[in-house]
């Protein structure tokens, strides 16, 4: 019983130890390129609205 229990955490321990790697590595830098990309976009809008009038 206790293998068992002890397999379980370290398959758990894995897959949130994966989910971190694949989040810092890949979700969290896409999720801020897109956050400037989207507020320079933003930045030249305005501009432009503001240089018509």
């Amino acid at each position: 019983m206790y293998t068992a229990g002890f397999l379980l955490f370290v398959i758990i321990f894995s897959l949130a130890f994966w989910v971190l790697i694949f989040l810092s590595a890949f979700a969290l830098p896409y999720s801020i390129t897109l956050y400037v990309m989207e507020k320079l976009k933003g930045n030249k809008e305005t501009s432009t609205n503001e240089d018509a009038h």
